[in-house]
């Protein structure tokens, strides 16, 4: 947590998730991806707080200091359904504005989905909405990025593979994921400390993808949008090929505004003044009375 960021914990009924908190002003809340942690957005929180919102940036269920789940639940429901409770939390009398990375921009297409009064703006980074982009992930250049999937559907095996000398895995995925960016090692040592000893509950996420793919909690993420909505993607994404993201705009009952931007899966991190300008104002839009 950054200094002069409050720390607030707020129960979402299954779990209990730590959040960092800055600023005064209309909420936003930013949701981080696998491996990575609330630090995932260290370079939006102070232009966002600089353009006058309140940021809120939890630590996902089953990510350290934030608890596992207490109902046992990882599915896109239950990790949307945490999104829609902090935004109740911190913002009962005004939608939220919504930002996601990777399990984050799940999440966010499932929160709106779920509770899309909630929300007046979401924009989602690196993985493309499942509504339009769903079959694209089966193609076999998608496939053989995906290979890791596969891979974390071993318990026990994976778990051990994840934790081995240090998390050296982590270095790893963000180093094909990123190619051509380099990560800070505190950045990369504060991810690792939010999964080291919750290897389960991080991998858990995607086991709950092939358990409950038939489910109203899955199903979910088939719904269109329809909140306002920005779509971002690096154009280099070693995890998820930026073709996914060619014509999605039927996954959005409003539209959406979609850049593709220099650098890779964290691409918020690499192309870091150009992604806050689209952001800012982005969530500077008024929100459509129609």
């Amino acid at each position: 947590m950054e200094s002069g960021d409050a720390r607030v914990d707020v129960d979402t009924g299954g779990a209990t998730l730590v959040c960092s908190v800055r600023g005064e002003g209309p909420l936003v809340i930013c949701a981080h991806g696998f491996p990575d942690c609330a630090r995932s957005f260290r370079h939006q929180v102070p232009a966002l707080v600089a353009a006058g919102y309140r940021v809120v940036s939890p630590w996902l269920r089953g990510y350290a200091p934030s608890t596992p789940a207490r109902d046992g639940r990882y599915d896109l429901g239950a990790i949307g359904g945490d999104l829609v409770a902090l935004a109740r939390h911190f913002s009962p009398g005004a939608p939220a504005r919504l930002v996601g990375h990777d399990w984050g921009a799940l999440a966010a297409y499932a929160a709106t989905a779920l509770a899309p009064g909630a929300f007046s703006h979401v924009a989602t980074v690196a993985v493309p909405h499942p509504k339009a982009a769903g079959a694209r992930f089966l193609r076999p250049a998608q496939l053989r990025r995906s290979w890791y999937i596969g891979l974390f559907q071993l318990r026990g095996l994976a778990e051990r593979k994840l934790a081995a000398d240090d998390h050296a895995f982590i270095d790893r995925l963000w180093r094909d994921w990123s190619p051509g960016f380099h990560a800070p090692p505190e950045e990369l040592a504060a991810v690792k400390d939010a999964i080291r000893g919750r290897e389960r509950d991080v991998l858990a996420y995607y086991r709950a993808i092939l358990a409950g793919v038939t489910s109203r909690a899955a199903r979910v993420v088939l719904e269109p949008t329809r909140v306002r909505a920005l779509y971002v993607h690096g154009i280099d994404d070693g995890c998820v090929g930026v073709e996914l993201c060619d014509d999605v705009q039927s996954a959005y009952r409003d539209g959406v505004t979609i850049h593709r931007l220099p650098g890779g899966h964290f691409v918020h991190q690499e192309s870091v003044e150009q992604f806050n300008d689209i952001l800012v104002e982005f969530l500077r839009q008024p929100v459509s009375t129609r």
